[in-house]
């Protein structure tokens, strides 16, 4: 055992670098790694506060909040545009969602989480453009931005998938939170839920509900909104009061309740509410 440690050569190898540039270098990586965070942190503030870019009457200022918001826009509206029959006209009285009309809960992953994090995203990125080249390189950049865009992408994915989820439990109609009835003239009445009269008009819908094979007439369909889930999912539906169905936005044909069915005629035809607890707005 001996004799082969003997026989063992360790190879003597001189240092040549310079000590001073090492640690040069690495106190700017330090310096340089603290000024990223530090961006990325006020980035992701910057991107929370974006929407306020509307408010801003200092050009200059207004152009550097708006930026997130803006991205984000043009991924949630442009970029993957969500096909839906829900436009402004006929949202109910609390449907103030900006991107994702059936799913309440989707939305805040659009807004302001995706704008927190395309603002930490592009400041982060300004950081590393603005640090030492020798430390922070091109391949760790690349590496920083591709962990950010797959971060943005999985939220945005969640966020579609959530309002695909809502729009696919809205054609079996699942437990109605409340109603929100529309007029040929744009009046809109909400059954209010948590009383005796919302019930009666829950009861009233869910009464004779099944489905039914007929032939529509699609001008007498009117607009019918319905809350779910203590208000954080919506669907809009197209009512038939006078051959009493309702179709849901996948084309399902519903037979209604003549009950259910006169509590819309009245609301159309003579402006009484389906009952005391309603809410009224003018469109």
């Amino acid at each position: 055992m001996d004799q082969a440690q003997d026989r063992i050569e360790i190879p003597q190898v001189t240092y040549h670098g310079d000590d001073k540039k090492l640690k040069e270098r690495v106190s700017k990586f330090k310096a340089g790694t603290l000024r990223i965070v530090i961006f990325t942190i006020v980035g992701l503030f910057m991107g929370y506060y974006s929407h306020t870019y509307v408010t801003d009457p200092f050009f200059p200022t207004k152009l550097i909040t708006a930026i997130p918001y803006k991205v984000m826009e043009a991924i949630y509206g442009s970029i993957l545009h969500v096909d839906t029959m829900v436009s402004r006209e006929f949202w109910g009285y609390t449907l103030e969602w900006e991107f994702f009309p059936y799913s309440a809960l989707a939305n805040p992953l659009a807004e302001p989480f995706t704008t927190m994090l395309i603002g930490g995203a592009i400041y982060g990125s300004f950081a590393y453009f603005t640090g030492d080249k020798r430390v922070f390189t091109l391949q760790r950049f690349l590496k920083f931005a591709g962990g950010w865009c797959a971060l943005i992408l999985l939220v945005a994915g969640l966020a579609f998938g959530m309002n695909a989820k809502a729009k696919a439990d809205n054609e079996n109609f699942g437990e109605v939170d409340h109603f929100f009835f529309h007029s040929e003239t744009g009046g809109s009445s909400v059954a209010g839920s948590g009383s005796e009269q919302g019930e009666m008009v829950r009861q009233r819908f869910y009464s004779e509900l099944a489905p039914v094979d007929l032939v529509r007439d699609m001008k007498g369909e009117l607009p019918l909104g319905i809350y779910f889930d203590g208000g954080l999912r919506y669907g809009l539906y197209q009512v038939n009061y006078e051959m009493q169905y309702v179709v849901t936005e996948g084309g399902k044909i519903y037979h209604i309740s003549k009950e259910f069915a006169q509590l819309v005629e009245d609301y159309v035809e003579k402006g009484i509410h389906p009952c005391r607890e309603t809410r009224e707005v003018a469109e």
